[in-house]
């Protein structure tokens, strides 16, 4: 998906033929103009986006037309998203109408999005909101146009990330949203209980662990997918094998970073639990003395500000992140992708969420059909629709208190 492709949506997005009254400048006035024949038509628009266009954010592959598209996303997930049977839009709201001048209103808009699969006649529902921001395309006609959007959360995220809170053991949850996803930020107090679990063996045609096996495995809280790993492209082989340096407990269990140029950034904390985010030389990483590492690519933040990031990485996928602030609380997020209404994050979205989280320094994980974050028992998001993770080698763990 190119850069900018969602702006561009919105600006295309004309709704003729809705004239505003000169006067109409209270709430209901607005919603009984424009509730059905523009903010739900926009809303509906915006969900479509998702269901028709996977692949164009699912991988990082250009897609020429919409057999390649779904081509690739059948082989990606096992046929989960093989085909779209129907789509239809149940409990549609709107809220916080806002007359801003004769030209401008905004509104909000809430509902889901039930989508019948063919694949085992699966019916999943998407709850979706938006805040919808309108301007009149042509003063000398009744055209109307979206200007610009943004997802809002919606109230389970909200429950969500709130009932997982546990601020009295040093862990908040918050539901957090951007121009093309949703996503969860978890944010951890004391940097010392992170670390790096891995299997038994890497390379074993016994195969990589889920992130909820890997948590049985270590009693650990919470698990998010780590670093680089050897796959198919469908992630149907078995995930025991990192594509980058893994270091546990101080002990370095694979070593071909920062050589390999595929997953050169090192994301990994020393023995001060200060998190480190960068490309370094191989006595670079000797001096620094991780306890617990991964790599993959891409830094986001490096000493509080933006890395220099190629726009040609502007893709929208599910995304992992891993960060820190100035006060050495870690930073945990995923943004959630792949499915209607959310199209997923660009590293641009990581870098400003994290950012906005007072990050000194974030890099990106593994995410796309990798990303999950796992907590107390349950999983918090997969973008893996076949099980609660694909197997993997190694990810970033949180001890209990």
């Amino acid at each position: 998906m190119k850069h900018g492709l969602v702006i561009l949506l919105a600006l295309i997005l004309l709704l003729g033929a809705f004239g505003l009254s000169e006067g109409a400048d209270d709430s209901a006035a607005l919603k009984e103009k424009y509730e059905q024949s523009a903010a739900f038509f926009a809303a509906q628009t915006l969900c479509r986006v998702g269901s028709d266009e996977l692949s164009m954010w699912a991988c990082d592959v250009a897609v020429k037309r919409p057999s390649d598209a779904w081509s690739l996303i059948t082989k990606f997930d096992g046929g989960w998203f093989s085909s779209v049977r129907s789509s239809s839009f149940l409990d549609m709201r709107s809220e916080n109408w806002v007359r801003k001048d004769d030209t401008h209103f905004d509104c909000d808009v809430y509902g889901t999005n039930r989508i019948v699969f063919s694949i085992e006649n699966k019916t999943v529902d998407f709850p979706f909101g938006f805040h919808l921001c309108f301007e009149q395309a042509d003063t000398r006609k009744d055209v109307w146009k979206i200007y610009d959007f943004n997802n809002l959360p919606v109230q389970s995220e909200l429950e969500k990330a709130e009932a997982l809170s546990l601020t009295d053991k040093g862990i908040r949850f918050e539901a957090v949203t951007g121009k093309s996803f949703r996503g969860y930020m978890m944010i951890i107090n004391d940097p010392s209980r992170l670390f790096v679990g891995t299997i038994d063996t890497f390379g074993s045609s016994r195969g990589g662990m889920r992130v909820n096996e890997l948590a049985e495995k270590y009693k650990a809280l919470a698990v998010i997918n780590g670093g680089a790993f050897e796959d198919s492209s469908s992630g149907s082989k078995n995930g025991s094998r990192p594509a980058g340096l893994v270091v546990e407990g101080g002990v370095t269990k694979s070593y071909n970073a920062p050589n390999n140029t595929g997953c050169n950034v090192v994301m990994g904390f020393d023995q001060e639990n200060k998190l480190h985010v960068g490309k370094y030389t191989n006595d670079q990483l000797a001096s620094l003395k991780l306890r617990d590492a991964v790599a993959f690519h891409t830094a986001l933040v490096i000493d509080g500000q933006k890395t220099a990031i190629s726009t040609k990485h502007f893709t929208y996928s599910a995304r992992t992140a891993i960060g820190q602030d100035a006060e050495g609380r870690v930073l945990l997020f995923v943004a959630q992708g792949r499915a209607p209404d959310c199209l997923g994050a660009s590293f641009f979205d990581l870098q400003d969420v994290m950012l906005s989280y007072g990050a000194v320094n974030a890099g990106n994980l593994d995410g796309g059909h990798s990303t999950a974050m796992y907590f107390n028992g349950q999983s918090v998001y997969s973008a893996y629709p076949l099980d609660v993770s694909r197997r993997m080698p190694a990810t970033f763990m949180v001890k209990p208190e």
